[in-house]
């Protein structure tokens, strides 16, 4: 095997379909782009294929629907895009699998589902995974796990799910990345698991991690587009 090279990734989730936001990105250096959902507003298809084909013009893109985005999302095959929303993506000695949508909100968004659906696919999900090395597997879920901090909503009331914590623990990947709360971006320790909600790039937010597939070495930053106006 050879040389074991650090990995820029760009992380960004809810982008509800903030185009001019992507392009702002454009300049920032980076191996591969993680998208952890809600890439539109409001499930239009058009306007998701839109933010992804801007994203992949500038590194390999994958990604996963959130609770905005129309199911049928994963069907559509983009450009330069892998979607892992209930499958594994090997990518240069890192690999990625993802759950997309998310458990029910107050909001009648069109990807919801109970925790009891939710335990299942995350069953079906370890399967997929089970015999890849944990030491280079990176999680996307839409749904942050419950109790992580990175699940608390402005209230104060913690609207994680219970199944994806306890799915955590056992797979024990190397880095977690969710997105879903807004106003819960951040860094935490899930169960012992680097875990990132990158914000929501609607609002500018996003992190860049660098990490060494070979190595047990992950480096998270969260960062913010300069405010301009629009």
């Amino acid at each position: 095997m050879g040389k074991s090279v650090m990995k820029r990734i760009l992380i960004l989730s809810d982008i509800h379909g903030a185009v001019a936001k992507a392009k702002k990105l454009a300049n920032l250096k980076r191996d591969l782009t993680i998208v952890a959902g809600d890439i539109s507003s409001c499930g239009s298809i058009e306007e998701a294929r839109a933010v992804l084909g801007e994203l992949a013009r500038h590194s390999p893109v994958v990604w996963i629907p959130g609770n905005c985005d129309s199911p049928e999302l994963p069907s559509i095959e983009i450009e330069g895009t892998r979607c892992i929303h209930m499958r594994l993506y090997n990518h240069y000695g890192l690999a990625l699998a993802g759950v997309g949508g998310s458990i029910h909100t107050p909001f009648g968004t069109p990807f919801e589902y109970s925790e009891e659906e939710f335990r299942a696919m995350l069953s079906k999900l370890e399967e997929v995974i089970t015999g890849n090395s944990s030491d280079s597997l990176i999680l996307v879920s839409h749904t942050p796990p419950y109790m992580s901090g990175l699940d608390r909503v402005r209230g104060g009331a913690y609207v994680g799910s219970l199944s994806l914590r306890e799915f955590v623990a056992r797979v024990k990947p190397r880095l977690l990345v969710t997105g879903h709360i807004h106003e819960a971006w951040g860094v935490a320790s899930v169960e012992g698991v680097l875990t990132v909600n990158p914000g929501p790039l609607e609002a500018g937010r996003y992190a860049v991690a660098d990490i060494e597939p070979d190595k047990d070495i992950v480096r998270i930053r969260l960062a913010k587009l300069p405010e301009t106006g629009d």
